[in-house]
């Protein structure tokens, strides 16, 4: 087999691999393999991944707010916010029944989500800004020498993105 041979092999299967078809695995029609719960729900997730790191930071800091504004003067009894937290406080003044004062869980719980979806949510805006850069270039010397800070940011990106750089790779005759 010659080099333009394995070159035009290598190009095809990377191709099958961008668009999903896998004749190899007994898929007839061009469609994908099934797959399993776990292996969807991941695909799932890493597609989302941005609206919900930005989900989970909202939620954070509503908790963490609602829970702060029980303890000032913007919770008491004739607060702004008394209609709010009044449920999750702890003792009800009519019945004198005492539980559990669900602020007091509210203020780290918030601040640990909004910590969470804060990191989730910057790391994965500095991994486009970047791979965006990388993906822009023409010269096929600097993608080589950038290639594998590519497929490291991958980890912080969607699926999709994993295919634009296969085909980045195939548009500039790169192997690998």
């Amino acid at each position: 087999m010659t080099r333009k041979d394995n070159d035009r092999g290598e190009a095809s299967g990377a191709e099958e691999a961008a668009a999903g078809s896998s004749e190899k695995d007994g898929v007839q029609g061009g469609g994908a393999p099934p797959q399993d719960f776990l292996t969807t729900l991941k695909r799932t997730l890493r597609g989302f991944r941005f609206p919900i790191s930005v989900v989970v930071l909202v939620l954070g800091l509503a908790l963490f707010f609602l829970g702060l504004f029980a303890w000032t003067p913007l919770g008491a009894s004739n607060g702004a916010l008394s209609g709010l937290e009044q449920p999750l406080l702890g003792t009800d003044s009519a019945s004198g029944c005492c539980g559990p004062d669900w602020t007091l869980l509210m203020l780290p719980g918030g601040a640990l989500l909004a910590a969470i979806g804060g990191y989730l949510a910057g790391v994965y805006i500095i991994a486009r800004r970047r791979f965006e850069h990388l993906m822009k270039t023409k010269s096929k010397a600097e993608f080589l020498r950038n290639v594998t800070e590519a497929e490291d940011l991958l980890w912080d990106l969607t699926p999709e993105d994993e295919i634009r750089l296969v085909r980045k790779k195939l548009e500039l005759k790169i192997r690998g």
